[in-house]
């Protein structure tokens, strides 16, 4: 029997409620939040999280991201907060003309987070996952609901909900328009460039100052308006109070995130290395830079079994690259991709190089008398001006000089990936728990 006045946790996962074309997963969540402040007798217990996943993918949703809303409900609301969400869920899949192309899913946790859903996020984040593990990681939860059944958008839903508490995190504002019709968004860019210069000690990714490029307004004709991203809620609504918007727009929700953290790239060794795996590689280049067709740049970094790295024109890392010298040391961060005529390519997102090694080549020294000597001519060898020993059978010296470097390359603000920790964030890293929601989070 329900106890009518006992609280539960539930915590309700989100994806893949998108097409390529329209609609938007973190749209829908908020949709859903406004409806359970509004009409439902429960609390946030936590901002609702939008939770970034492998960006290596190829069947990924757009923007691979996850939505958790994380609630607290009276134990007899349970059943009736599933069948709203049930039927929210269709009529917005009915209205945004989803479900060609999507497999919505939608999962529901109760009460604590079993250790099998924070290693499904560590694997989703990081790696392939496959159908089974995810269904042999069903079998291990027995307070999960999945009211949708199996399906794709199942494996993000529950991997959202497994984020591992503790790790660092941001927040992003997201912002909805009224209605989807041009895929421009009428918000004033000198406006986004001086309030991001405002508050830029609390924000990132938000503005591309060095190509004066706004950074904070998607693409296409989805309902999102705009994403403000930073490190505090209070200062992103600020920052959104404080822009020239002209267009209408129905509200905004902020979530806490992954993003920006460099949470998928985790260590690995060479053998190692799978196809779509995220990673951070220490290693030292096997071969020259070869620059390729439209400015791109590929170095080896294993010989067995053949490994190779991508640095792409855009990202600004391809002029980093074709300076390496063969067995430079490097830690070499991305994904991995395979290409049709190579083995398994790293995509990079970021190079810490840690030793350059600079090669230089010398006259020989006298034998006799130890200094440097110089050409006696062509093809006749070497002379010591020092005390006139000449030698045809002497080489020149190959000398190597190997330098602590130890500098970090991060690609081009506007070529950032989610996951990405853009070099702004490095010490501002906090550990990071559920936060109940305050002030104006939701409009």
């Amino acid at each position: 029997m329900r106890d009518s006045k006992r609280r539960l946790i539930l915590h309700v996962g989100l994806d893949d409620i998108d097409s390529h074309f329209d609609g938007c997963t973190t749209h829908f969540a908020y949709i859903l939040a406004k409806e359970l402040v509004k009409s439902m007798n429960v609390e946030f217990v936590d901002y609702p999280n939008l939770v970034r996943l492998n960006p290596s993918i190829p069947f990924r949703t757009r923007g691979n991201g996850a939505v958790v809303l994380r609630i607290s409900a009276l134990d007899s609301e349970e059943e009736f907060i599933t069948n709203l969400i049930m039927k929210m869920l269709d009529e917005y899949l009915s209205n945004y003309e989803v479900r060609s192309g999507c497999e919505p899913g939608l999962a529901i946790v109760v009460g604590e987070i079993p250790e099998a859903l924070n290693r499904l996020y560590v694997k989703a984040l990081t790696d392939f996952v496959h159908i089974d593990y995810v269904k042999n990681v069903v079998g291990q939860v027995s307070s999960l609901k999945l009211p949708l059944g199996m399906s794709r958008g199942v494996i993000g839903a529950l991997a959202a909900i497994g984020w591992i508490q503790g790790s660092d995190c941001t927040y992003e504002l997201i912002a909805y328009r009224s209605t989807v019709g041009s895929d421009e968004r009428c918000v004033d860019s000198n406006s986004v460039r001086e309030v991001d210069l405002k508050y830029r000690d609390y924000v990132f990714n938000n503005y591309d100052h060095e190509d004066n490029v706004v950074l904070i307004t998607p693409h296409g004709s989805n309902p999102v308006l705009l994403g403000i991203r930073g490190e505090d809620p209070e200062v992103l609504i600020k920052y959104f109070n404080e822009l020239s918007i002209c267009e209408a727009y129905s509200g905004y929700m902020v979530f806490r995130t992954n993003q920006g953290t460099d949470a998928h790239l985790i260590s690995r060794r060479l053998d190692e290395v799978r196809t779509y795996r995220t990673l951070c590689i220490e290693t030292s280049v096997r071969s020259k830079p070869m620059r390729l067709r439209g400015g791109d740049v590929l170095i080896k970094i294993s010989d067995e079994p053949p490994i190779y790295s991508a640095f792409y024109k855009e990202t600004s890392l391809s002029g980093i690259a074709s300076e390496l010298n063969e067995d430079d040391e490097v830690i070499i961060c991305g994904s991995v991709k395979m290409w049709s005529n190579f083995t398994n390519v790293i995509n990079v997102e970021k190079i810490r190089i840690k030793k350059k090694t600079r090669t230089y080549i010398r006259n020989p020294k006298c034998p006799n008398c130890g200094k440097r000597m110089k050409s006696a001519g062509t093809n006749k060898g070497f002379k010591c001006e020092s005390c006139g020993f000449k030698s045809r059978d002497l080489n020149k010296e190959i000398i190597k000089e190997v330098e602590n470097v130890d500098k970090l390359y991060v690609t081009k603000t506007r070529t950032l990936k989610h996951l990405t920790k853009p070099p702004c964030r490095y010490g501002r890293e906090k550990q990071c728990i559920f936060t109940k929601p305050t002030g104006r989070w939701i409009l």
